[in-house]
């Protein structure tokens, strides 16, 4: 007689624990989510930055690899930020600049913060599916499937 409560616990057990771990991993995939939005939007931002003072500003030759330097400098540890990088987000940000909003601030300012949220709804030409990522080398994304 004690099988029965032995096999309905074995039940519970099972249930529990597939309940639990479905709602980890779903909340696993929105931080992941969550963390490569923002991360597309601060390389975006940079890129932005970078690409208007280049040429609003003349930043001269070495500029970049000096903003990086000073970058290393100041935050020990920083990665993913070397003059190349730099140069990265930089083409990231111009070839997705048509996203931007008409009426956005010119850049030469404030560092802008982005939202890349719902921009997997946007439907562009074909041509442009190829180009879904950033540059090769730039700006880490992780495959949330």
């Amino acid at each position: 007689m004690t099988e029965p409560v032995i096999t309905n616990q074995n039940e519970e057990l099972t249930n529990a624990v597939q309940v639990i771990k479905d709602a980890i991993l779903q909340s696993q995939q929105r931080a992941l989510k969550a963390i490569n939005q923002e991360q597309l939007a601060l390389y975006y931002g940079i890129g932005r930055y970078i690409s208007v003072n280049t040429r609003k500003k003349n930043w001269g030759k070495g500029f970049i690899e000096s903003v990086s330097e000073q970058l290393r400098k100041e935050l020990p540890g920083l990665r993913g930020f070397s003059a190349s990088n730099l140069k990265n987000m930089r083409m990231f940000y111009e070839e997705w600049r048509q996203l931007e909003q008409p009426n956005s601030p010119d850049g030469t300012g404030e560092l802008a913060s982005y939202s890349f949220v719902g921009t997997n709804k946007i439907e562009l030409p074909e041509e442009n599916h190829s180009r879904l990522q950033p540059p090769y080398g730039c700006c880490y994304v992780q495959d949330i499937g």
